[in-house]
């Protein structure tokens, strides 16, 4: 993860533009969560969070809002910007985005739910689906899946995309998270707002 965090560092100082020196300036002050901090989550949540994801986020508790920091792909080659919530953002977040189960069927047929990853229950919202970055907005999430298919792993990031809802898979980590955003994010002409 610490190779990861340094080429993220790197890209961040030679692709923020000039509409957001200011949210860039905000990200260098944050300071990172506090072991005590993340616990609370694990035990308030009753989730695990992954090693490489507590790493990350002892070094940066969050992203700032509106600085967008993960341009991960998901769907058929689709590339959106995220912005990390801090820890704070993920409890309110939780509080009521996926805080029921809903399953694909009650809005998609058959055909719909067979595009559906095979390493994603056939959900739509699922309350072990923990969301912990959005695209300002909030029409899109990445979320930890604590309820993987059998195909799947815990921990996996899964993406929720609005209009048209769906889920799609993203990641096996958030290393591999991580590193596949700063591939994408070299090839960005700029961060911007």
């Amino acid at each position: 993860m610490k190779k990861q965090i340094e080429e993220l560092e790197r890209l961040l100082s030679i692709k923020v533009g000039e509409d957001v020196q200011e949210e860039y300036d905000n990200y260098l002050s944050l300071k990172g969560a506090s072991a005590e901090n993340l616990q609370e989550i694990e035990t308030l949540f009753d989730i695990k969070l992954p090693e490489d994801f507590k790493e990350f986020y002892r070094y940066k508790n969050g992203s700032g809002y509106h600085f967008h920091i993960l341009y991960p792909e998901y769907g058929e080659g689709c590339i959106e910007p995220f912005y990390l919530y801090s820890l704070d953002e993920m409890k309110e977040t939780k509080g009521y985005f996926c805080d029921n189960d809903e399953l694909l069927s009650e809005y998609y047929d058959e055909q719909d739910i067979s595009h559906l990853d095979a390493r994603i229950k056939p959900y739509l919202f699922n309350k072990k689906w923990f969301p912990f970055a959005q695209l300002a907005g909030g029409s899109l999430y990445l979320m930890l899946d604590y309820d993987p298919a059998s195909d799947g792993k815990t921990g996996q990031i899964i993406a929720y995309v609005h209009d048209p809802d769906f889920i799609y898979y993203v990641a096996d980590s958030f290393t591999n998270l991580v590193k596949d955003s700063n591939i994408n994010l070299q090839d960005w002409e700029e961060i911007d707002y």
